[in-house]
């Protein structure tokens, strides 16, 4: 026998909600209180003021090259953590380029980068096939492609003191190079797979050849953020170290020369604080990441995030984060439990996929069809509430909770609803 649910509608629920408290008494059973979203409209107030600050503009080398003099003196310093890099294999290294640099006479930090870059240049091989990439392999084996390249000279310079730092972008087709600090303190591209070579503020020279996307490290940091120059080459906020239950990302960065830029992306590469359950994204913010990689890996307990109504860029609803003018969301927060989607006429596939978090799907009303795998590994999803004219393809619902069900409702009026 089929179940029969007296299910009050979402329309008629919201409108109560939003006149007084003691309205809703005794409703709970029909509308549970998770289940009602905050309304954007109440949130203004949490979004970052524009400060006046501009957005990084022109071509990536451009955006970069105007970065690197007021970045954090670390930033071409520190020793990149490359996943099999030991003491051992760091020392062994420096000291092949101790015994190089030893045979030059008083030479200058130009001159350093000379030596050790023509080594590579000379020495190491392109690989036709898989190679490891790491710097000691390239340095025991003499081959790698492009990003072994680069990580070898960075390391090798690094041994001598010299900053420098890998990049990532094309030139041509994706490619690794460097820009490395030389004498008077100006900065090089530098690419040793191409035995390339240019002063930095030679822009007109290389700007429509090199196209650096991303450059390993922080760009700047202080004790509550990190910043870098990441994800499409965009000013990225990289690390959040403040606790609290909401975080406002900042609307912009002022860095050491003084310079200010707007952070245009957040895309995380260290875990957010566990206390932070809602972010709030300012007009300022533009991308996510790819596919939002960094957020669903780094965001554990985050189960909101909104943004301000005068993005261009992105826009929320329900604490789900969607591209402008496009339905499909591009970020579910990983701890939201109860997920009301924006409204589409057709539910596609993965729309919700590997989502651990959810418990509550909701459909809006309208949606005409939800297609096979539309929600997908989903292990916590128990139930779904579906308008009663929407159609639902078989497969529409794949590896969810065991005891998962699909409730249907009418969303005009209080009617009677059957679970299916």
């Amino acid at each position: 026998m089929k179940k029969i649910y007296y299910i009050l509608p979402l329309a008629l629920a919201a409108g109560m909600f939003s006149s007084c408290s003691n309205d809703i008494a005794g409703t709970e059973e029909m509308l549970p209180i998770e289940n009602v979203q905050k309304p954007e409209s109440d949130i203004t107030r949490a979004f970052p003021e524009d400060d006046g600050a501009k957005a990084l503009s022109g071509m990536p080398a451009e955006k970069l090259w105007a970065l690197l003099p007021g970045a954090d003196s670390t930033f071409a310093t520190t020793s990149t953590a490359y996943e099999e890099m030991t003491t051992g294999m760091y020392n062994e290294i420096k000291e092949f380029a101790d015994a190089l640099i030893a045979k030059e006479k008083n030479p200058s930090v130009a001159r350093i980068h000379r030596v050790l870059f023509d080594w590579i240049v000379k020495n190491v091989k392109y690989a036709d096939g898989y190679c490891s990439n790491e710097p000691y392999d390239v340095f025991t084996t003499k081959k790698a492609v492009c990003q072994g390249y680069a990580n070898l000279l960075t390391v090798m310079a690094r041994t001598q003191g010299l900053r420098i730092i890998t990049v990532n972008g094309i030139f041509g087709a994706g490619h690794a190079w460097n820009y490395v600090q030389l004498n008077n303190g100006d900065w090089w591209v530098s690419d040793p797979t191409n035995n390339i070579l240019i002063k930095g503020e030679k822009l007109d020279e290389y700007k429509n050849r090199f196209f650096p996307l991303s450059a390993v490290g922080n760009i700047y940091e202080n004790d509550q953020i990190a910043v870098n120059f990441s994800n499409n080459a965009n000013l990225n906020l990289s690390e959040i170290k403040v606790a609290g239950e909401s975080y406002m990302v900042p609307f912009s960065v002022t860095l050491n020369d003084e310079s200010k830029f707007q952070i245009t992306s957040f895309d995380p590469s260290v875990d957010l604080p566990e206390t932070i359950k809602e972010i709030y994204l300012g007009k300022n913010i533009q991308s996510l990441g790819e596919s939002a990689l960094g957020l669903r890996t780094h965001a554990a307990n985050l189960e909101a995030m909104y943004v301000d109504p005068d993005n261009q860029f992105l826009e929320s609803h329900n604490g789900i984060v969607y591209q402008v003018y496009n339905d499909e969301p591009i970020y579910i927060p990983t701890a939201m439990k109860s997920v009301t989607l924006k409204f589409t006429e057709t539910i596609g596939k993965n729309y919700l996929y590997n989502h651990q978090g959810v418990e509550e799907f909701h459909v809006p009303a309208g949606t005409k069809k939800l297609e096979d795998w539309a929600v997908e590994k989903c292990p916590n999803l128990k139930v779904a509430y579906i308008p009663v004219d929407t159609e639902v393809s078989e497969k529409a619902f794949v590896d969810c909770h065991p005891d998962f069900q699909i409730i249907r409702q009418d969303q005009t009026g209080i009617k009677d609803v059957i679970a299916d």
